[in-house]
């Protein structure tokens, strides 16, 4: 074997001294030149310059030169790029897989130092941690992989809670140029507090980093794995390689139930509003009958759409100032960081709220929206919509509406939007119910995450994300391309994209490009959850046309031009880009899945939920069949949207 424990971390002196403040967890901290162990905010140690090359055969290589020799062989391994809600970076298969046996003889020759290191690990630091912690770890079982963080990755706050897993370590193989202040990808542990409806008093959530560690070449750190291990690895900055070698001892776990204790969803009614409000705000060509019709059978092709330009132009520059306008503190920080990392507007049940922000609120949790998105998708949120019953219609003509006898593509059914402005006029047990409309300003760093609860807990909805200001305006010189399927813009630096996935599968269905004054539509059932994917500190707004953005001056004033820097030092002396959408799900009050089949258009095509459309299906309606699919359609042509 070439490696050994370095010899100061094997005297006995060291091993008393850090036995005995492992055992004492009212102990402060033990500290050498080069160790600590510490038990705030939970139990960690870290020990540098870790492994020595073996004495004696000390005179074939040095220490340096050995740890150089299994960076460059790690690096040599077949790395896979993976990517979900909680994490982004490249990983490689567990090291017992390139172990000699009848099948893979041949990867014990080309990567025998990672072989070696793993039989390190279980001949002399297992049997070594043993001693200096009394923790029972089970003899030869030890999970070890490689992990490869470029520009960019990250790993977001979780706690490695999973049956069998006792000690977590890591061996750093980071260059030793590595400056955490430049690179980032710091080790950062979190404060956690009890779940006070838990009785078991097993399960916690992390409140805030309380500690950070840099990586450091040839740096061993292990923590116990407990209900509080909350741990992330900050974003990567630089363009450096943070490569390291980490996984797991096994033993008895430090926890006896799992409950994953997660608020039920608060729903609420709707509410009535002034019939004004709606025709101030949303863009009179969504009330346009014609139109309706068309965007009603893309939806129903695919479960999910984009409507651009969705309110007036004018309603949303002013939105937009006001927005922009809100002190920092009105903005609420919402967590907690294994859940959620955003800001919302807080207090929105008060008269302090801006009065914009408080009108587009009570737009959307009002029961004319109820019916403006029945029409929209052919989905049953109000038994006022077009789809339950076909009435007389009225002329819609900018805010003006006259009874006159009109082309059918300019009417509109605003009979129903006078109905709902009544309590009395409206059976509340048939009405949909929906969330409380979330304002929520997003930053580098902002995210959501999943968990089973996400999964089982949601019936059948429709989730309706307002994507207000911070993604960039996008125009098209094909006036008819303006209805877009929702992944029919990309931009690759930009990393804040909602993404829906089904329970079970590691392949998304979906994935939601936002843009500037956008509303997705999106129709989902049980079994199918999503999340905002994290914003890293590269992100930018999205290119824009110019020559359409020179038609627009008063919307590309509020265009940010910034640039952030890629280096961690450069960007915290730079403002954030700040992005503004409102969240809202709506769930439908009669229909599961034994009548999802009777949500129809007015042509009797079904609406799927994505849960029923397989992978392919979902992304192939959305990418491909995009734009070009309206084109090529006659009958979905869209009128521009002015």
């Amino acid at each position: 074997m070439l490696f050994q424990i370095n010899s100061d971390y094997e005297s006995e002196f060291f091993k008393i001294g850090f036995r005995d403040c492992y055992c004492d967890r009212h102990a402060e901290e033990f500290v050498t030149n080069e160790s600590l162990l510490r038990h705030i905010p939970f139990t960690f140690a870290k020990f540098e310059n870790f492994v020595q090359f073996k004495q004696e055969m000390a005179e074939t290589m040095d220490t340096k030169q050995l740890v150089q020799s299994v960076e460059e062989e790690a690096e040599k391994l077949p790395f896979l790029r993976r990517g979900n809600d909680l994490f982004a970076f490249y990983q490689s298969c567990d090291v017992i897989n390139l172990c000699s046996n009848e099948k893979n003889s041949s990867n014990t020759s080309k990567f025998p130092l990672l072989v070696s290191f793993r039989t390190f690990l279980l001949n002399c630091v297992l049997p070594w941690l043993k001693d200096i912690t009394g923790i029972p770890l089970y003899e030869n079982k030890v999970d070890l992989t490689s992990s490869l963080y470029k520009h960019g990755d990250y790993l977001l706050c979780h706690d490695d809670k999973l049956e069998g897993r006792r000690v977590a370590f890591i061996w750093y193989l980071v260059p030793d140029s590595w400056d955490s202040q430049i690179d980032g990808g710091e080790l950062q542990l979190y404060e956690s507090q009890p779940i006070t409806d838990d009785n078991s008093g097993e399960n916690f959530f992390p409140t805030q980093i309380s500690t950070t560690i840099p990586p450091k070449r040839n740096m061993f750190m292990f923590f116990e794995v407990s209900p509080r291990s909350f741990h992330q690895v900050a974003e990567v900055f630089g363009y450096s390689k943070r490569l390291s070698l980490h996984g797991w001892f096994h033993g008895p776990s430090l926890w006896t139930v799992d409950n994953n204790i997660m608020p039920s969803i608060e729903k609420i009614s709707p509410i009535h509003i002034e019939e004004e409000l709606v025709y101030q705000w949303i863009n009179p060509i969504y009330f346009d009958t014609e139109q309706l019709s068309k965007i009603r059978r893309r939806f129903c092709r695919s479960s999910e759409i984009q409507l651009t330009n969705f309110i007036k132009t004018d309603k949303w520059i002013e939105l937009v100032q006001c927005i922009k306008g809100i002190s920092a503190q009105n903005w609420l920080h919402c967590g907690p960081p294994n859940r959620r990392n955003y800001h919302c507007l807080f207090n929105t049940n008060s008269n302090t709220i801006p009065d914009l922000c408080d009108q587009i609120i009570r737009l959307f949790k009002s029961e004319a929206m109820l019916v403006i998105l029945s029409d929209i998708t052919g989905i049953q949120l109000h038994p006022c919509s077009i789809i339950n019953s076909i009435q007389n219609t009225t002329v819609v003509n900018d805010n003006n509406i006259t009874n006159e006898n009109a082309p059918q593509s300019k009417r509109m059914r605003t009979e129903d939007i006078d109905n709902v402005t009544s309590p009395s006029d409206t059976d509340l047990d048939c009405l949909t119910h929906l969330t409380e409309p979330c304002l929520r300003k997003l930053q580098p760093g902002s995210y959501t995450l999943l968990s089973d609860a996400d999964m089982t807990d949601q019936g059948w909805r429709l989730e309706c994300l307002l994507h207000i200001h911070g993604y960039g305006l996008k125009y098209h010189n094909n006036k008819k391309t303006q209805l877009q399927g929702i992944n029919s813009q990309s931009n690759s630096s930009f990393s804040g994209q909602t993404v829906y996935v089904a329970d079970g599968e590691e392949d998304e269905l979906l994935t939601v490009t936002p843009s500037d004054n956008a509303l997705t539509l999106v129709y989902a059932g049980p079994g199918t959850a999503s999340f905002l994917k994290y914003i890293n500190h590269t992100t930018n707004d999205f290119p824009s046309d110019k020559n359409q953005i020179n038609k627009q001056a008063d919307c590309n004033s509020l265009i940010t031009a910034d640039k952030l820097s890629y280096s961690k030092a450069d960007h915290m002396n730079k403002d954030l880009i700040q992005l503004f959408d409102l969240s809202i799900k709506y769930f439908e009050s009669k229909s599961g899945p034994e009548d999802v089949n009777s949500l129809q258009s007015d042509n009797n095509d079904e609406v799927s939920s994505i849960s029923s459309l397989s992978e392919k299906e979902s992304i192939i309606s959305s990418s491909q069949n995009g734009d070009t699919d309206l084109q090529n359609d006659e009958d979905d042509e869209v009128d521009e949207i002015k």
